[in-house]
């Protein structure tokens, strides 16, 4: 009996150290996609702001955009899982600053376009390719 006992805390055990790696890989799994959302929310804008600055656009089309490419990065940012564990809040903890980094700065393209502030757009412009190059990374390095 006690023989009995012990293989199925064994079993039980090793079950349960399965479901958290799996659990993990899931988590992973889904902030990359959460995260590359994000790389096509600050890549997309990007672009719109290239083409603002080369007059291509209307301006009622720049807003229209920016404000889509708003609403998809804090769509990113919001569903975004919660950590259950140290390994998942580790990679929580790597990702939700860059999401919420996007959306700061999606916000300011949108203000510094409104307001026609070329200076502002371009720095903005900027700091999304360094927010581009993060998000990037953190794909790629848990891919």
């Amino acid at each position: 009996m006690r023989t009995g006992t012990i293989c199925a805390g064994l079993v039980l055990a090793s079950t349960l150290a399965a479901c958290s790696g799996s659990s993990t890989a899931s988590y992973v799994d889904s902030a990359v996609v959460t995260a590359q959302e994000g790389v096509s929310a600050v890549g997309t804008l990007h672009e719109i702001i290239r083409a603002h600055g080369e007059g291509r656009l209307f301006p009622t089309f720049t807003t229209a955009s920016v404000d889509d490419v708003l609403a998809t990065a804090t769509k990113a940012l919001d569903e975004l899982e919660a950590p259950t564990d140290p390994e998942t809040q580790q990679v929580y903890d790597e990702l939700h600053p860059r999401l919420q980094d996007a959306v700061a700065r999606a916000s300011e393209a949108r203000e510094a376009l409104d307001a026609a502030d070329h200076g502002r757009v371009a720095a903005v412009d900027a700091q999304l390719v360094r927010v581009n190059d993060e998000l990037t990374a953190f794909v790629e390095s848990h891919r």
